[in-house]
């Protein structure tokens, strides 16, 4: 049974370099279609500009527990 996913790979001197590691064993053979991910500077400071919108609208919190003064600066 094959298992489907994505992985994103960088060409390295001409192999595959995946970007994050892979948690398969050794001599794993493996059958890849490729889809060529196309990017512009004008995308990327469009991402930028929206990114930043969202930040300063404050729509997104970031919860969670946050520690106390005396926990940052632990004193004894």
């Amino acid at each position: 049974m094959m298992s489907h996913g994505e992985i994103a790979v960088v060409v390295d001197h001409g192999l595959l370099r995946p970007e994050t590691a892979l948690n398969l064993p050794e001599q794993t053979r493996l059958v890849l279609a490729l889809r060529r991910i196309e990017t512009t500077p004008e995308a990327e400071l469009e991402g930028r500009r929206r990114l930043h919108a969202i930040r300063e609208s404050g729509d997104v919190k970031l919860g969670g527990w946050r520690p106390r003064r005396d926990e940052l600066h632990e004193r004894g």
